[in-house]
C-alpha cells in the first residue's frame, strides 16, 4: 500500500519539426492537491480520473496536467513508473495539444488542436471550441467527447456556407461516418465538401 500526493498543474504541450514539448506552471497554487492511497495502477488511474473531473469542473476549460508524487518511503506499485511515464494512468487527459504552425487548407484555416475527450477543438486564428451548456444537435452524436463535438460545429459551419445555409451536416452525413473521419483527423472543410458531394441530388443543388 502505498500513500500518494496528486496534483493539477496549468500545462500546454506543443507539436512542430522539431518534436513536442510540454510547458508547464510549477509556480503558484493552480489548485489544492489531494492524497490517496492506493495498492494497484488501476485505483491511481481512477483516483487520477475523479481528481481531474474535479479540477476541471472548478477551473473550467483550463489545460493541466495531473503530477503524482511518491513520498520518500513510499512503496510504488508495480509498473507505476512505466505507465506515469506513458500517460496510461490518465495523467494528460486534460492536457491542450497544439500545433504550433498549423498547415491551412485552401480557403480555409489549419487545425490548431484536435482535442480529446476532455479537451477541445480549435482552428489557427480561431477560438476553441466548448459544448455549451444548452445541448444542441451536435450534443448526442458527440457523446461527452470535447473534441469531437468542437468538430462537428465546425464542419456544420463549413456545410452551411458552402451550401448558403441550406442544409446542417447531420442532414447529410451519418453520425458513424462522421465519427470515423474525426478519427482520421480528416479537415471540416474536406469533410463538408465529400458530405455535400455525395448527398443526394435534391440536397447537393
Amino acid at each position: 500500500m502505498a500513500r500518494l500526493k496528486l496534483s493539477a498543474n496549468r500545462a500546454t504541450r506543443q507539436h512542430d519539426d522539431l518534436g513536442t514539448s510540454t510547458s508547464m506552471e510549477l509556480l503558484g497554487n493552480f489548485y489544492p492537491a489531494q492524497e490517496i492511497v492506493a495498492t494497484r495502477l488501476d485505483q491511481i488511474r481512477s483516483a487520477v480520473t475523479e481528481y481531474g473531473a474535479r479540477v476541471a469542473a472548478d477551473r473550467p476549460q483550463e489545460s493541466f496536467m495531473i503530477m503524482i508524487t511518491v513520498p520518500r518511503g513510499q512503496r510504488r506499485p508495480a509498473g507505476f513508473e512505466v505507465a506515469y511515464r506513458d500517460g496510461s494512468l490518465g495523467t494528460n487527459a486534460w492536457l491542450h495539444e497544439m500545433v504550433k504552425c498549423p498547415v491551412p487548407m485552401p480557403d480555409d484555416y489549419g487545425v490548431r488542436m484536435w482535442g480529446g475527450p476532455n479537451t477541445p477543438f480549435q482552428l489557427a486564428e480561431c477560438a476553441p471550441v466548448w459544448p455549451d451548456e444548452t445541448a444542441d444537435e451536435f450534443t448526442a452524436p458527440a457523446a461527452g467527447h470535447v473534441g469531437l463535438y468542437g468538430w462537428l460545429r465546425a464542419t456544420n459551419a463549413r456545410v452551411q456556407r458552402l451550401s448558403q445555409s441550406t442544409y446542417t451536416l447531420l442532414d447529410i452525413a451519418t453520425v458513424a461516418g462522421l465519427r470515423a473521419a474525426y478519427s482520421e483527423r480528416r479537415h471540416p472543410r474536406s469533410v463538408a465538401q465529400d458530405a455535400l458531394r455525395g448527398s443526394p441530388l435534391d440536397l447537393a443543388a
